[in-house]
This record gives C-alpha cells, sequence and structure tokens, in this order.
C-alpha cells in the first residue's frame, strides 16, 4: 500500500485556515479591513484575553444585505473583484474571499449586521463551520463581528499562542497603523472592559499623528508632499538633525494599504543616512500613491508585502520625495560623499543642520590619533588619541588597544544600573523640572506596575498622569538629563514581549544604557576619553556591552610584526 493519502477535509480546511489566521492579530486584522472597506468611519475593537477568548469588531459601515450573509462565508466569496484582470484595478484592503471562512474553521463567530437606517437587521449565529442560527434583531446600520474561543478546535495552534499581554501589543500596534492610514475614521480599542485608546476622526494626518503619538513627536518631523507623473508620496518625515532610536516609527501605506516593503525602507533610511547620528533613525508616515496596475498585493497570506512593477523607480522616487521634503539636494549622495556635503554645509554657517550632525571625519581623524602623552600616574595606560570620532586608541602593558567609546560607555551604565538595582536603595537625582512623557498606547500597556518598580529599583521614579501621559521626577544622577525621555520610551519598546522576569529586567537595562551612552562619531576630550577607560576597566566584565558586542580589540606586537611581515 502506499504511503501518500489524501488529507480528510476537516484537515486540509484547518491548515488553510491557520495559513490565514495565526493569532488574534490575524483575526483583527482581517476584520477591521472588512469594516474599512465597507465604509465605515468609526471602527471599534474589543478584546478579552489578548483575543484568545473573545474579539468583537463593531464598524458603522454599510452592513450585509439579507441574501449576502451566508455566502460571505463561504470559501472565496468576496465582492472585491471577480475577473483576474480586476487586480490591476484593485483599490480595496481585502480581495481574498479567505477571512470570514477561514475565521469560522478555527472560531465561534456571532454576526449582528443591518444594511438600513430603519433599524432592522439580522443576528446569526455561526458554530461548527455552520450558521446554526438567524433571527431578526434591531440594529443601526452596520456590523459587529463577535469571535469567540480562538483555535479552541485546533490546540496545536493554540499552545502557540502568546500571555494575553503579548497577543494584545501586535493588536494595539497594528490600530495605530490603520489610524495612521486612516485619519478620517475613529478607531477605539478596549481590553478586558478597559479603554486602551480611543482616537475621533482626525482633519488630516499631523493630527492624527498627534492623537497617536503626541506633540512632541509631531514637531520633530515636517510634513512632506511631492509628485512625479503618477507617483505621488504624501505625510511626515524627520527633520534633521531630529531622528529616533530603531525604525519602530516609520510607517508606509502604498494607496492607502499598510505594507513591510523592502524597497521603500531602503529608499527611506538610505535617503536620511547622510544627515542623522549613526545612532539614529529616520520617522515617518509616508503614503505612496500609484497606478494599481503597477503594484502587485497579491504576494502574502495576509497581504502585508507587495511587489512593485518598477522597483527601482519606487526607490528612486521615495528618496526624491525625502529629498524635497528635508530641503536635501535631489539626487541622493554617493557612497563617501557624505564627508563633502558637511564640509560644505559647514562652510555656509554655524547653523546648518548637516553640519551639526556630519563631522569632517578626515579632518576629525587627522592629526588627532597620536596627541601629546595622555597618561596619568594612577593609569597603567596610556591613551593614545580618538579615530574617527568614534574608537579610544591605547597603549597599555606593551598593547595596542582599539575600544568602541559606545560600547565601552554601554558597559559601565549597565553595570552601574545593575549595581543600583540589585542593592535595593538605587542613586536617584530629582529632575530640575519634572519631566513630561506621552506615551503610545503600546507603551502605556507595556509601564505595567511590574515595569514601574522595575523603573524604581533603577533609580528612577515616574509617576502615571491622565491619559498616556506619565511624569519622570527622579533618575539615576550619572545617566544625562537631556536623553531620559527617549531612554524610558525606547526601554518599554525595547523589553516589550520578554515573558521571563530577569531577562525582562536585564533588557531594560541593557536599553537604558544603550540609549544614554555616548555615541558614535562624538568627539570626545582627552580628560573624558581617560575617565571612560578607567571606568570600562573597572567593569567586571570589560570585554562584551549588554548587547553582547565586543568593546576592545587588542593588538600585540606578535600582531602588528606577523601582519607586517616582519616575522
Amino acid at each position: 500500500m502506499g504511503n501518500i493519502k489524501v488529507l480528510s477535509e476537516n484537515v486540509y480546511r484547518k491548515i488553510a485556515a491557520g495559513e490565514v489566521i495565526e493569532r488574534p492579530l490575524s483575526v483583527v486584522k482581517e476584520l477591521v479591513e472588512n469594516a474599512l472597506d465597507a465604509g465605515a468611519a468609526a471602527v471599534a475593537v474589543d478584546l478579552a484575553a489578548g483575543g484568545k477568548e473573545m474579539v468583537r469588531v463593531e464598524d458603522d459601515g454599510c452592513g450585509f444585505a439579507a441574501d449576502d450573509i451566508e455566502v460571505a462565508f463561504r470559501r472565496h466569496s468576496t465582492s472585491k473583484l471577480a475577473e483576474l484582470e480586476d487586480l490591476d484595478r484593485l483599490r480595496s484592503l481585502g480581495f481574498r474571499g479567505e477571512a470570514l471562512p477561514s475565521i469560522l474553521e478555527v472560531a465561534d463567530v456571532d454576526l449582528e449586521t443591518a444594511d438600513n437606517d430603519e433599524g432592522r437587521g439580522w443576528r446569526c449565529l455561526f458554530r461548527d463551520g455552520r450558521l446554526e442560527r438567524r433571527e431578526h434583531a434591531a440594529r443601526r446600520r452596520g456590523s459587529a463581528v463577535t469571535v469567540r474561543r480562538l483555535f479552541a478546535n485546533f490546540p496545536v495552534r493554540r499552545k502557540f499562542l502568546k500571555s494575553d499581554p503579548g497577543e494584545m501589543r501586535p493588536v494595539s500596534a497594528y490600530l495605530e497603523t490603520a489610524a495612521l492610514s486612516r485619519p478620517a475614521v475613529a478607531f477605539t480599542l478596549r481590553h478586558n472592559g478597559r479603554t486602551v485608546f480611543h482616537y475621533p476622526a482626525a482633519a488630516d494626518l499631523g493630527a492624527r499623528i498627534y492623537q497617536v503619538f503626541g506633540k512632541e513627536f509631531l514637531d520633530s518631523l515636517r510634513p512632506l508632499d511631492f509628485a512625479a507623473g503618477a507617483l505621488r508620496a504624501s505625510g511626515w518625515v524627520s527633520a534633521p538633525p531630529a531622528g529616533v532610536s530603531g525604525r519602530s516609527r516609520q510607517f508606509f501605506t502604498v494607496n492607502g494599504r499598510p505594507v513591510r516593503e523592502k524597497t521603500l525602507q531602503a529608499a527611506f533610511n538610505n535617503a536620511f543616512q547622510p544627515f542623522l547620528e549613526k545612532s539614529l533613525s529616520p520617522a515617518g508616515v509616508v503614503d505612496l500613491t500609484l497606478p494599481p496596475a503597477q503594484v502587485d498585493v497579491n504576494i502574502h497570506p495576509m497581504k502585508l508585502e507587495i511587489r512593485f512593477q518598477d522597483s527601482q523607480r519606487a526607490y528612486q522616487f521615495m528618496q526624491q520625495a525625502v529629498h524635497a521634503a528635508i530641503g536635501a539636494p535631489a539626487r541622493p549622495l554617493a557612497p563617501g560623499s557624505a564627508a563633502q556635503a558637511a564640509r560644505g554645509s559647514a562652510a555656509a554657517g554655524p547653523g546648518s543642520d548637516v553640519a551639526a550632525v556630519m563631522p569632517d571625519r578626515e579632518s576629525a581623524g587627522a592629526g588627532r590619533l597620536f596627541a601629546p602623552e595622555q597618561a596619568a600616574a594612577e593609569d597603567d595606560f596610556r591613551v593614545l588619541g580618538q579615530y574617527l570620532d568614534s574608537y579610544i586608541v591605547i597603549e597599555r602593558k606593551g598593547e595596542l588597544l582599539v575600544i568602541d567609546q559606545h560600547n565601552a560607555r554601554e558597559r559601565v551604565l549597565f553595570e552601574k544600573l545593575q549595581a543600583g538595582f540589585g542593592a535595593g536603595a538605587p542613586p536617584s537625582a530629582q529632575a530640575l523640572f519634572p519631566l513630561l512623557l506621552d506615551l503610545t498606547p503600546a507603551e502605556e500597556a507595556e509601564l505595567d506596575d511590574e515595569r514601574l518598580e522595575a523603573f524604581r529599583r533603577a533609580g528612577f521614579d515616574i509617576r502615571r498622569l491622565s491619559g498616556g501621559t506619565v511624569e519622570i521626577k527622579a533618575f539615576p544622577p550619572f545617566l544625562s538629563e537631556g536623553r531620559i525621555r527617549e531612554s524610558v520610551r525606547a526601554a518599554l519598546r525595547e523589553s516589550a514581549g520578554e515573558r521571563d522576569h530577569a531577562a525582562r529586567s536585564e533588557r531594560l537595562l541593557a536599553s537604558l544604557a544603550c540609549h544614554d551612552a555616548v555615541k558614535v562619531n562624538q568627539r570626545l576630550h582627552p580628560e573624558e576619553m581617560r575617565a571612560l577607560v578607567r571606568d570600562l576597566f573597572a567593569c567586571a566584565n570589560p570585554h562584551v556591552c549588554p548587547h553582547r558586542r565586543p568593546i576592545v580589540v587588542t593588538l600585540t606586537l606578535d600582531d602588528i610584526e606577523r601582519l607586517l611581515k616582519r616575522r
């Protein structure tokens, strides 16, 4: 007897559904897209247990016609297209006809809907993949889809779901993205009966960015509006030299569809590269509009990825749009020309943004490496100088050491934070003026009681105010007050999703150290270099930073003579 067998319908239907519905986020995304395609002006999402027990998405869109209800829950049924050629004209978010039937395969579904303004609607209960009950119900125009007990009949998938916060966080992040893509639509998220956020309909994208991220973030951006031929880019982008740590605040939509697209990401980041510190990334909310026939949206089961017909043109256009927004040259700089651009801007005057963030690396290194002897009687090393304003070169015990100044400072700060954290009475300094920080809903969700206690043990005094605002009244005295708010924000973001308590605290401390540490491309005075090297060698582990990157490269006389073929 052969080994190959045809799967039963029950098995292959659930496997197919699992490709579309991976977790509560998948349910929310599919239902919200349907609501937006239905013309909703308001979308409300309710979760229970992170969405594992219940997801409810309610909208005020067009609703289901009575004859469409059962058809909508059949596979490959859609109102978005009829022929394959319709993909070339597609402007809706959904189109595959897989969302509702896939959800039905792995959960119980209740539907309330009405397609009229007379208050006449339907309530439908779907169980075990079929319509169990259908009855008249009083309801205003729109739909409410409630999904219960996700993967209860698919235990092999359910056991891989994360904790309640672990499943809720990506839903919150997705809805932020959806809200940025549709400013005119009101969005609400509630979890276990508590309102996480409510964004009323906004007049424009700037107002929506203010709602989601606050005034401080919006003030660091400038508007973008650029067109060439059939392509147009609009939105808001960083105003150099302002930037953020990491790339979590880069949002791209194509024809209104939130996407992850490597061409746009690369063009966006490369366009900013000459104008930001190496440790910073640009932020932006950008929508690219182009004819639907020039983009393929049908390459990913969850419709997150797309493919451009002409990727090179899309890349060049994005760079041109960014350069136009920030007042940079229309053409991207060639490799190696950043220093030349910085020198030209420096000649224009001391107020130049480019001159401030892009030092002349050639002149910075020339003549400074081997400065007059820089040693103190109590030290067992001699600082030779600083290479490219990024690496400290020292001589110690007959060896030549090259020290990454950022990684070194990160290690020093991390061990100081660790010491205070473990002692239970960490050093703390009062802020000269209270530091107010507007958290996003996702960041606010991360700042639970456990995280507040971790900050307290590190030397912080953080208190919740109204809305998503917190007040930082005190912080460790060896951290820079000017970087405290961004460091706290980064610590919340970068330690998210870690379940283990100890690992979560360690990642929080490592993030605080990283974002406060001296940067590359930062010139240090001789005494600053000596102090940093002294502090590094006093560390318990001076070899790697908290993120496991090496700090010191050592060259012995044997190494140098071997490389120079002297031996």
